[in-house]
């Protein structure tokens, strides 16, 4: 479990990057990009910043060389913050779990799209049972409180 000390400086890291990549960064490679998380080493040697895109491949790699060549100037601007002897040397790293989740997001807009299509194919709206659900929640609770 990391110390509360390295939690605050990932975090101040975390701000800082997403700052400077949002305010200072001119080069036009570098765009849309979302710093997710930081992860730090206990002796502060090295720093991971998790970013994500939703930039297609190509365009990603576009944007990783974009970063690659502004990692000395998001060092320096990092180490303006940090009231530690060493600046952690910063590691690009994409973070892959934000394509997961929209792909996780994809797949299930995708199965209720398929039921909706099922049920229309049955004859079933749906509309019907929502709107006997809708009526045994609002019955429900308030015959049950009446009837004591």
């Amino acid at each position: 479990m990391a110390s509360i000390k390295i939690k605050r400086l990932r975090e101040q890291i975390r701000q800082k990057v997403a700052t400077v990549l949002v305010r200072d960064i001119s080069d036009p490679r570098v765009t849309m990009v979302t710093v997710t998380r930081v992860e730090l080493t206990r002796d502060l040697s090295l720093a991971k910043i998790y970013w994500s895109s939703l930039a297609e491949d190509a365009q990603r790699r576009t944007i990783e060389r974009g970063l690659e060549d502004s990692r000395a100037w998001v060092q320096r601007e990092v180490a303006q913050i940090l009231s530690t002897r060493t600046t952690p040397t910063l590691q690009w790293c994409f973070d892959e779990s934000v394509r997961g989740s929209a792909r996780m997001a994809e797949i299930i807009q995708d199965a209720r799209e398929e039921d909706d299509r099922r049920a229309r194919d049955r004859g079933e709206t749906g509309d019907e049972e929502q709107q006997t659900e809708d009526q045994e929640f609002d019955n429900g609770p308030a015959d049950d409180l009446n009837a004591r």
